[in-house]
């Protein structure tokens, strides 16, 4: 653990999900494959799509629809209608059915790996801050398992631009009722994380378990944290 800037004792903890809580890699991957498998097999309208077709309509989607970009979960669920309306299905039975495979990509992408660390971490933060959550992501907290350490879930997406955007820091303060300076951000991403909670005032943790130089950021966090757990000594 390092610390960049005079340390202050925080009154509660907004927390990044992706690639900070678990690792998001094997998750997104999985779901992806369970998505262009279930087009293929269940569909005529897609028995085509693979995934460098459906990158390509993904691409082109987020060029004629530039705010679809902070929204993940409509982004993929207009995707999926579109490869279907493409494939020649009718639009009102493509948007239903776009909806059905959307619901369970979403449950092959909530089954992620949280450590019994991770859990008893959170379990003994939340019994003494208020935690929140900030993600650009769309994981389902329920299906999860983490859902009961968290009294606030912002996620991008229905008018709320992802981070480093001020949009969810702002939603996170005012429904905590702090000064952005009472907050703490804990997050590995140096932009959406690091500078995203900077730039709107919150204290910053930057999970550094990679070993990433300092001088790749543009603007230092509070502290750095090489692990999770270091948490556990800086806040308990």
């Amino acid at each position: 653990m390092q610390f960049y800037r005079r340390w202050q004792p925080v009154a509660a903890i907004s927390f990044d999900l992706d690639d900070t809580l678990y690792d998001n890699g094997p998750a997104i991957a999985r779901a992806e494959q369970w998505m262009l498998d279930h087009l293929r097999s269940e569909y005529l309208a897609t028995a085509m799509l693979d995934k460098p077709r459906w990158l390509a309509l993904k691409r082109q989607l987020l060029l004629d629809h530039p705010a679809l970009s902070h929204d993940v979960s409509l982004a993929r669920q207009r995707g999926i209608r579109e490869a279907l309306v493409q494939g020649g299905m009718e639009p009102g039975l493509a948007e239903q059915q776009a909806r059905a495979v959307f619901t369970g990509f979403m449950a092959e992408r909530s089954k992620i790996e949280v450590s019994e660390a991770t859990h008893a971490l959170l379990a003994r933060l939340a019994a003494r801050y208020p935690l929140a959550v900030i993600t650009n992501g769309n994981l389902d907290l329920e299906q999860a398992g983490l859902a009961g350490y968290f009294t606030l879930v912002c996620k991008a997406g229905a008018g709320a631009r992802m981070k480093p955007a001020p949009d969810m820091f702002v939603q996170v303060q005012e429904a905590l009722g702090l000064a952005p300076g009472r907050i703490l951000h804990v997050g590995d991403h140096p932009v959406t994380d690091v500078l995203g909670a900077r730039l709107h005032g919150f204290r910053a943790a930057w999970l550094n378990e990679s070993g990433q130089s300092w001088q790749s950021l543009s603007l230092l966090p509070d502290v750095e944290l090489g692990q999770l757990q270091d948490l556990a000594t800086l806040l308990l």
